[in-house]
């Protein structure tokens, strides 16, 4: 099953329905002594990723009302390479930017054109506390950036560059991101560099 955000979930807080701001509250670390809250809230992300969503690329625990710097991933839209991260930070490797579409579950019926950097130098944790570090690329860089978004109280729409493209019916952004998934296979690289 392919999820798109072409409707309004009960369990994801969407930008026209943030009552608590959660999603532009910037999240705080979480330190060894607090780890406690790590699992319940991976586990929640899991679920609703899973059984709720039927998949995506990325989701965030401000978008289940966590203030919390949690995300998981994938690298390719797949259950298979689902990645945890906690804590995490990056920067920029070199100077080159991938313009593209992105939608997000907060901001159902829209797709925004935006800059990403097409290659950053990451560092998080994992559920065991321990520190990893990578450099990625292509998609992956791109959805790792959208995420980090989200921990930073930041949507799509927030962008400089974005451009935005709003929905009336669900069956019509269905499409239209049908097509942007294919396109993305054609405009970003596939893989992490190391």
């Amino acid at each position: 099953m392919t999820s798109y955000a072409s409707q309004q979930y009960k369990e994801i807080v969407t930008c026209d329905g943030d009552l608590t701001h959660v999603l532009r509250t910037p999240t705080s670390f979480i330190e060894e002594t607090d780890w406690a809250c790590v699992e319940p809230a991976v586990q929640k992300l899991l679920y609703v990723r899973d059984k709720v969503l039927g998949g995506g690329a990325g989701l965030a625990a401000p978008q289940i009302g966590m203030s919390l710097p949690i995300f998981i991933y994938t690298p390719d839209r797949t259950t298979a390479g689902l990645r945890i991260v906690i804590n995490p930070s990056m920067e920029p490797v070199g100077t080159s930017f991938v313009r593209g579409e992105e939608a997000c579950f907060s901001v159902p019926l829209r797709c925004t054109h935006i800059d990403r950097w097409e290659k950053i130098k990451v560092r998080y944790q994992g559920v065991n506390c321990q520190w990893i570090e990578d450099v990625l690329e292509g998609f992956e860089a791109k959805v790792f950036q959208h995420e980090m978004d989200h921990l930073n109280g930041k949507l799509t729409l927030d962008h400089a560059s974005a451009e935005i493209m709003t929905f009336t019916e669900a069956c019509l952004f269905e499409e239209h991101m049908k097509q942007i998934h294919l396109e993305d296979s054609k405009t970003y690289k596939r893989g992490a560099a190391s």
